[in-house]
């Protein structure tokens, strides 16, 4: 069994002022391999603590960790640490061999996107037609755990694709390929108390600033530090990409 901690990065209005991009990333992990992650992601936690005062209950979110708000407000970080911090989260995920990382990003600029439906929908759809590709090669099966705030868009969209799932033929037309690997609807926990979760925000939020940064995040080099991922990203999710983020359109 698999589980998949999923969060976002961006906002999933049209308005591309706000953020160009809108992007998924999900944290898989075996659940024999979930115990033994969880104390090395404590571990990683406490050095934390150590260095910058990070509590171990903080809420580690990337937007609050840029910004100096949320649980970073009173630890008054600057620049050098912020990036410290994120260098650190993406060196931990790097080497952490327990877990492979689905990135889903939307190009919400695109002339292609079609021009009804919402952008989330989108993302979630190919995020859970690719878990589903990749449980399949593996025979095995998988649950989603999602931030707060799409558990009606997901367990809608799991639900009508366990029954009705075309998928585009290399030959022309479409095919069924409903879910089966996917096991039951997916289901939310706050990033307040799920440190897997936490590590999926700040994935996607990496993985968005790949194509959707300022000036200021590429001074810092901050845009640049989902490539030290990538031995942990699901390359064969997209044959398009060297780093195996699927792109839509």
């Amino acid at each position: 069994m698999y589980i998949a901690y999923v969060d976002e990065s961006g906002d999933p209005g049209r308005n591309t002022r706000i953020t160009k991009y809108f992007t998924l990333s999900g944290i898989i992990v075996a659940d024999s391999n979930w115990k033994p992650f969880l104390d090395r992601v404590k571990a990683f936690r406490k050095g934390l603590k150590k260095d910058f005062g990070l509590t171990l209950k903080a809420d580690l979110r990337a937007v609050d960790l840029w910004h100096n708000s949320g649980d970073f407000e009173k630890l008054n970080l600057n620049y050098a640490d912020r990036r410290r911090i994120f260098r650190k989260t993406a060196e931990f995920l790097r080497f952490s061999q327990e877990v492979a990382i689905l990135n889903v990003s939307i190009n919400k600029g695109s002339p292609q996107l079609p021009s009804t439906g919402k952008i989330s929908g989108i993302a979630w759809t190919m995020f859970l037609q690719r878990f589903e590709n990749w449980l399949v090669a593996r025979q095995e099966l998988g649950i989603v755990v999602n931030d707060e705030g799409y558990e009606k868009l997901t367990r809608m969209l799991s639900r009508r694709m366990k029954v009705y799932n075309p998928i585009p033929s290399h030959y022309g037309g479409y095919y069924q390929s409903p879910l089966v690997k996917i096991i039951e609807d997916p289901f939310s926990r706050r990033s307040q108390y799920s440190y897997f979760v936490q590590l999926a925000d700040i994935s996607a939020y990496l993985a968005r600033l790949r194509h959707n940064h300022t000036s200021r995040q590429a001074k810092w080099g901050i845009h640049k530090l989902y490539k030290r991922i990538k031995p942990r990203y699901i390359l064969e999710a997209s044959k398009k990409d060297n780093y195996g983020f699927v792109i839509y359109p």
